[in-house]
């Protein structure tokens, strides 16, 4: 999936910015589509990435909240 512009910082300098979660749960991240170079995380990498951000001052909506609860539960 190709990131879109309300999914970026102002600090992005990536061209096309995309990333693919395997069904095995690891993710791949990359800077330009057709560009080998990426950066995969394992599921653990990945929940580390997520675990990271919740810790910081993130500006999730009550409804975006709950969305990632009802996912969490499943």
């Amino acid at each position: 999936m190709v990131f879109g512009r309300e999914h970026l910082s102002q600090y992005n300098h990536a061209k096309s910015p995309w990333f693919q979660v395997a069904i095995n749960g690891k993710v791949d991240i990359g800077i330009e589509i057709g560009n080998e170079q990426k950066v995969g995380l394992s599921s653990e990498g990945m929940f580390t990435l997520v675990n990271e951000w919740l810790d910081s001052s993130h500006s999730l909506t009550k409804a975006q909240k709950a969305i990632l609860l009802e996912k969490l539960e499943k």
